[in-house]
């Protein structure tokens, strides 16, 4: 019962930041710099809780195969996020930067497929929940 709560945690957590965080925050016209900054103070608190909900769950839970498909998809935004942050640093404040800039165009497209991971990382999560719990019957 207790690693449900879990996996239910980690999965609402990555729809607040895929569905709510996310949009809100890098779709802003004005004050990216800002909004980037803080987006990524919220991932990186994100990653630790992150963590640790999904070392609980693998110590508690039947299936750790699917556990540990939820953690190889944690660790590649983890990757990619280490990767954004040193390429942001290399470009300074991104509001001083022409859109059509190469470098910005790497940034944003990375930041994309960033989101886009963490969208399959939900939805690993939700598959999870469904298989293990048994569906909507089961809950």
């Amino acid at each position: 019962m207790f690693e449900k709560l879990i996996l239910s945690l980690y999965a609402g957590t990555l729809f607040a930041i895929v569905f709510l965080v996310a949009p809100v925050l890098l779709r802003t016209e004005k004050d990216k710099n800002l909004a980037g900054r803080f987006y990524g103070r919220i991932l990186w608190r994100f990653y630790k809780l992150a963590f640790f909900m999904l070392l609980f769950y693998f110590l508690l839970a039947d299936e750790k195969i699917y556990t540990l498909l939820l953690m190889v998809g944690l660790a590649l935004n983890v990757g990619l996020s280490f990767y954004l942050k040193n390429l942001k640093k290399d470009l300074g404040n991104i509001d001083q930067i022409d859109y059509d800039h190469p470098k910005r165009i790497k940034f944003r497209r990375l930041s994309l497929l960033s989101t886009a991971l963490f969208f399959i990382n939900f939805l690993l999560s939700i598959f999870v929940l469904i298989k293990t719990f048994g569906g909507v019957n089961g809950v």
